[in-house]
């Protein structure tokens, strides 16, 4: 198969899986919402911030360098697998020594079994890691797919039960944890091809790897720092039944993150890697990532801004309709941000995690402050805090990490990220002003949808037609393009 063929294949495949994933997720946020209180969420919120921080090191970036280098031994590939294996265990180890301190510093001593449970993912993920990321590797994405698909079933049905069961929030623990252990089963079971790690852990192997991971580890730890300073100071400022009405529609947010831009950066790491050394071809395919990234999330995230209270309601329950201001808020923060998310595929496939390093530090010394200061105004604070941030950084960060690496100009890439906004804007915002007399939640979104939707699409193939083009190619297996070139 040719690169484009492939290509088109892994993202094809990659769409499926983050579908499903995503509408199960969805799906479990729907009924537990009903089953669980906001305190639950709360909670959940705390113990997923350390979590994400922890999580930064499972790998210490190595499996991202593996992705990246093209011409790894089957002896380093056996030292790094070991390596792995060593930093799962450390940290499964390290949380559990941990957990109470941590309880500690939250001031809610509910937090040490819920750590101590929830850390066994740690030496779970990292025995299937790099069985999974050999897949990726090579753009073979459909097993990984139904790997991941069969495994958020099988976290959602574990979940729900535990829920219904009067488990609290150890049932989003235990649902993590079953999801995890699905998906390292199956990878060995159905990816290894065979393959067995030799008895062998040799530092030479894996010196070089280790100074990739260095950078990306850096980077990813700043990065969380970044991503999860709100619910810190939250964790920290507010009470647990506040921070679970912030964290919640905050989950919805990072929900639609997660259905629409996998699909696009995990084919277009080791698409980049693959072309790394032809600046034009990397800008091409930056551009058209980034385009069909805010192309297929602008409705959405607009969608949810325009009718926050029925998505409130339909989705969470009328118990939550506290947050739908916050939801508003949070959903056009969630696009601007998911547009963000291209860039890091662009500076791993390229090799220079360094430099997104170098951003996140700078980013650093930003964020905290902003929102420390925005928290005291409560949820909202914290929300307008995250928005207004977003806004004032997009220019810059066109600057610093995308114009030196591919020479996309500032022009062209702003028409790649708020082209698609303008147009949602224009086919959504008719819909809500001609249903606002509907008392019925859901025949008010059915009526919405029925409007937007065809205005979006015809919309799209006056001004965005590059979109539609890709995404039936998407839709058309069978579809052969007209050339090679990606």
């Amino acid at each position: 198969m040719t690169l484009k063929h492939r290509t088109f294949s892994a993202v094809r495949w990659t769409t499926a899986a983050a579908v499903v994933r995503a509408l199960v997720q969805l799906a479990q946020l729907a009924v537990l919402a009903r089953l669980l209180v906001p305190e639950d969420y709360g909670l959940m919120a705390m113990v997923a911030v350390v979590l994400g921080f922890a999580t930064v090191f499972t790998d210490m970036g190595v499996n991202s360098a593996y992705v990246q280098r093209q011409d790894v031994t089957p002896e380093q590939r056996s030292s790094l697998f070991w390596l792995n294996a060593s930093f799962g265990g450390g940290l499964t180890l390290l949380v559990l020594f941990c957990s109470s301190f941590i309880a500690g510093f939250f001031g809610d001593e509910r937090l040490t079994p819920l750590l101590m449970l929830a850390s066994i993912t740690f030496v779970v993920i990292a025995l299937g890691q790099q069985v999974k990321m050999t897949a990726e590797k090579t753009l073979d994405f459909r097993p990984v797919a139904l790997i991941e698909i069969t495994a958020a079933l099988v976290g959602f049905f574990a979940a729900v039960i535990a829920a219904y069961s009067g488990w609290g929030v150890y049932a989003l623990i235990l649902g993590a944890i079953v999801n995890a252990t699905a998906v390292t089963v199956m990878a060995w079971l159905f990816l290894a091809r065979g393959w067995r790690p030799m008895w062998r852990f040799q530092y030479s192997d894996v010196r070089s790897f280790l100074g990739f991971g260095g950078a990306l580890v850096g980077n990813n730890i700043v990065n969380e720092f970044n991503r999860s300073i709100d619910l810190l100071l939250g964790g920290r400022m507010l009470a647990a039944s506040a921070l679970g009405l912030y964290s919640l529609p905050r989950q919805v947010v990072f929900q639609i993150q997660g259905l629409v831009n996998p699909i696009i950066t995990r084919v277009g790491f080791p698409l980049i890697a693959q072309v790394q050394g032809d600046i034009p071809k990397v800008r091409s395919i930056y551009l058209k990532t980034l385009n069909m990234t805010a192309a297929t999330n602008a409705p959405l995230y607009l969608g949810i801004a325009f009718f926050a209270p029925e998505v409130v309601t339909i989705m969470l329950g009328e118990k939550w309709l506290a947050a739908t201001d916050l939801l508003r808020l949070l959903a056009i923060w969630g696009f601007l941000r998911s547009t963000g998310n291209p860039v890091g595929s662009l500076l791993l496939g390229m090799g220079r995690a360094d430099l997104e390093l170098k951003w996140n530090l700078a980013m650093l010394c930003l964020v905290p402050p902003l929102l420390w200061m925005g928290s005291h105004y409560g949820t909202l604070g914290l929300a307008w805090s995250l928005l207004g941030f977003t806004v004032v950084m997009f220019i810059p960060g066109w600057y610093v990490l995308v114009r030196p690496i591919c020479k996309a100009g500032l022009l062209e890439y702003s028409i790649a990220t708020l082209r698609p906004l303008l147009i949602a804007v224009m086919a959504i915002a008719p819909a809500h002003y001609l249903t606002l007399a509907m008392t019925n939640v859901y025949l008010h979104m059915i009526v919405a949808v029925l409007i937007s939707a065809p205005l979006y699409m015809g919309l799209s193939f006056l001004l965005n037609r590059e979109w539609l083009v890709a995404m039936r190619q998407l839709a058309s297996p069978g579809r052969t393009p007209k050339n090679n070139t990606v």
